[in-house]
């Protein structure tokens, strides 16, 4: 059976990472990954409620490690889209004041499970039996409720827990680029650096990400002291547009066959083609 969960596992980590590649917009972009999880934890509760494992250690890797690293995910992506299904839509303060109260409520569920996440993140075993594996309820734990933890014969005492505090820690480190973009766009616009002006990028996302990271890697603005972030609202600010997650895009300029950098090679064959005309003149 074990062969057989890894297998569902992988096909499922193949599928959302494709789909992570396709990122732009949350709210649009998220309930497909949403979608393959979800059927993937199916098929694999299916699988899990019809075959014995084999052994106690198989049983508590399953809850302990498989299960919850491909749980956390769909935890985060369900939360991430709540988010941002629910985030105001104006006012700096009151933006902030939404995401840093989601911040409270991670460190609300640390400080609650203390003990357990530093038994986990120590990787001690002594427990596991008892954390790990089906039907020992006799501790009377409280489990928080969640689809996929409402059968015990698909749940243990803390596999949950791991897949929660996992989701935390993505959410975490979402939820502080998310203020830190928010800081900087506020302080960008505060200063009043760039004059407001109408003019529109035109091109691709995806070619003025390519931009936004060749000016960064070449160093030409401030000789590099400048975060990757600042430098896309700059150019946001100054083209009138909203990139929204320039990592994810530049992970699928990454990720392209061939020629990655094709609109940095176009402007090379654009501008090589005007000087050649300028000079036949």
């Amino acid at each position: 059976m074990i062969r057989k969960i890894e297998n569902i596992s992988k096909q499922i980590e193949d599928q959302i990472q494709i789909k992570e590649l396709e990122v732009s917009n949350i709210i649009r972009d998220v309930p497909p990954i949403i979608l393959i999880l979800e059927r993937g934890f199916v098929e694999m509760k299916s699988l899990v409620l019809s075959e014995n494992f084999k052994t106690n250690s198989d049983e508590i890797h399953f809850f302990k490690e498989t299960k919850p690293k491909l749980f956390s995910k769909l935890i985060y992506y369900k939360k991430i889209h709540n988010i941002e299904l629910n985030k105001p839509v104006c006012g700096f303060d009151t933006i902030k004041e939404y995401l840093e109260k989601e911040q409270e409520n991670i460190n609300f569920f640390y400080h609650k499970n203390n003990d357990f996440i530093q038994y986990y993140r120590l990787g001690k075993t002594i427990l596991d039996e008892y954390y790990f594996v089906r039907n020992r309820r006799e501790m009377g734990l409280n489990l928080e409720s969640f689809y996929f933890e409402r059968d015990p014969n698909f749940s243990t005492n803390y596999d949950f827990k791991v897949a929660k505090l996992l989701a935390n820690d993505m959410l975490a480190a979402y939820l502080e680029s998310e203020l830190t973009r928010l800081k900087q766009r506020e302080e960008l616009f505060d200063k009043n650096s760039l004059t407001n002006t109408k003019h529109t990028w035109t091109d691709t996302k995806s070619a003025l990400v390519e931009l936004i990271y060749a000016v960064h890697a070449e160093q030409s603005v401030n000789s590099g002291n400048i975060d990757l972030k600042v430098l896309a609202l700059v150019f946001e600010k100054i083209f009138n547009i909203e990139l929204g997650d320039i990592y994810r895009i530049f992970l699928e300029i990454r990720g392209r066959k061939g020629e990655r950098t094709t609109y940095l090679n176009r402007l090379v064959v654009a501008l090589n083609k005007r000087m050649n005309d300028a000079d036949s003149r």
